[in-house]
């Protein structure tokens, strides 16, 4: 009778374990689901962003800027001084 009682306990305990098992294997799914959403959100925010960054930075408007606020020109090729490194 003990013996029964005893298997019985134990598979009680173990069906319980499954269960939580099972459970917190959803829990943990759907986490990593979230999870994977909010990195795809990030690498398109960031691509959006290297976008932007180039083109702030693209050649032509750097010297659009200089020439228009600053009021700078090129020089004149008479005036540049090559310097050879050793």
């Amino acid at each position: 009778m003990r013996l029964v009682l005893l298997l019985l306990a134990f598979i009680i305990v173990s069906c319980l374990g499954v269960i939580y098992t099972k459970d917190r294997s959803r829990v943990l799914f759907a986490q990593i689901q979230q999870l994977e959403q909010l990195l795809d959100s990030y690498e398109t925010e960031y691509g959006q962003l290297q976008l932007e960054q180039n083109t702030w930075a693209e050649h032509s408007r750097i010297e659009k800027l200089a020439r228009t606020r600053l009021g700078m020109i090129m020089p004149d090729r008479e005036s540049i001084t090559y310097i050879k490194a050793e």
